[in-house]
């Protein structure tokens, strides 16, 4: 899949920029089990009736000692969120998705946020210059483990969100007049479910507008 052949192309890029930094053990990796969690918790689950990790580690083999392992990782505090060092990580990833399209698909890219820091990430241009498409990247790299707990939402498929305040200034741009589509990409690289999976702008207002309770996490120091 094309996700395998990514982190083929840019896992040891990833690695040496997480040199100095302790990441989960398959971090950047691509390994039979996630396939296997891949076809169940994405390609053959239902959102009617999301699967229970419970189910899960019943039919994959291996999962429940991953999580275990996952577990032992992601709850402990690990370190301090500087803002400038998850700005400098988050560029990390736009950066490698647009080469990847680039060079993959022949899509030209660009940034978009630098003409105006509350557009999204990213645009793809057509052929005449103009923009086809924009989009926003979230890399999210740690799963919210105690999910269900808090949420009543499985980590595997609970732990992925957005900034709140900067999609609320990104749909008023869109519904403003902003001249293409966009799309709100969700790089997850998890243990066990990794790939990049994405929903449109109208997609994400309509999820917006039907939340009425927000739960928001414990914050680290550091965190913005």
């Amino acid at each position: 899949m094309l996700y395998e052949e990514l982190l083929d192309n840019y896992g040891e890029h990833f690695k040496s920029f997480f040199k100095n930094v302790p990441i989960f053990q398959n971090q950047f990796t691509w390994e039979p089990l996630n396939q296997q969690c891949y076809d169940c918790m994405y390609t053959n689950n239902s959102c009617s009736k999301i699967a229970s990790v419970k189910d899960l580690k019943e039919r994959i083999p291996g999962l429940k000692e991953l999580c275990r392992q996952c577990a032992d990782f992601y709850i402990p505090a690990r370190n301090k969120s500087i803002p400038k060092y998850d700005i400098i990580l988050g560029k990390q990833h736009e950066e490698v998705l647009m080469d990847f399209l680039e060079k993959k698909l022949g899509a030209k890219t660009e940034r978009a946020d630098l003409e105006n820091r509350s557009f999204p990430d990213c645009k793809i241009l057509k052929p005449d210059g103009s923009v086809a498409a924009y989009f926003e990247v979230k890399f999210h790299g740690a799963p919210f483990v105690r999910a269900y707990n808090f949420t009543g939402r499985y980590c595997y498929e609970g732990s992925a969100t957005l900034d709140h305040k900067k999609i609320e200034k990104q749909l008023a741009l869109i519904d403003g007049g902003l001249d293409a589509p966009v799309f709100y990409v969700h790089w997850l690289e998890y243990p066990c479910l990794k790939g990049i999976f994405y929903e449109t702008s109208e997609q994400v207002k309509e999820y917006m507008h039907s939340q009425h309770e927000v739960f928001e996490r414990e914050k680290r120091e550091g965190d913005k």
